[in-house]
């Protein structure tokens, strides 16, 4: 299947939140409806329930979580990930657990959008996990003051960590 470029006009104020909704729409099954509300961000499904297992170009099964046996459907989306992408992983991966500010992220990471620069970079990652059946690995949750927080958890970056020293080269 291929891609088909969509132009729409989204109101300044709530591009954040257009980007967030898009990235949880390309890691979401196809024929899903997104959801119309995204409180506490994308990334982390309910926890515990029995889901279906896909490898890379088997299209959308529901996401099962990531766990130590998943280094190489890790190091296979490690790989892919552009520059930015791969800084922003990086960033998380280095310092696990611990809840980064978009705005922190953009500004470290040189985005010249910002925040929203940071949503971007996440959409391809998201539906490359996807494809895996795996969870989205790193968790965005809203804040108070309107903006979002990112991080990955000890387990994850653990295993993220081990892929990128696999795919360093």
């Amino acid at each position: 299947m291929t891609d088909k470029q969509i132009t729409v006009d989204v109101p300044e104020e709530r591009v954040p939140e257009f980007y967030l909704w898009f990235a949880h729409f390309l890691s979401s099954p196809a024929g899903t409806e997104p959801p119309r509300h995204l409180r506490g961000g994308f990334g982390r499904g309910p926890r515990g329930r029995g889901r279906g297992h896909g490898g890379p170009g088997f299209g959308h099964h529901e996401r099962t979580a990531w766990t130590a046996e998943d280094l190489e459907d890790a190091r296979w989306l490690y790989g892919r990930l552009s520059d930015p992408a791969r800084e922003l992983f990086d960033l998380l991966i280095d310092d696990p657990g611990v809840r980064h500010a978009g705005n922190e992220l953009a500004s470290r990471l040189k985005l010249d959008k910002g925040a929203h620069g940071v949503v971007g970079i996440l959409a391809w990652p998201g539906r490359w996990a996807s494809k895996l059946g795996k969870e989205f690995p790193i968790t965005a949750e809203a804040r108070e003051d309107g903006g979002t927080d990112y991080s990955i958890s000890p387990e994850l970056a653990e295993l993220f960590r081990a892929a990128r020293d696999q795919t360093a080269p």
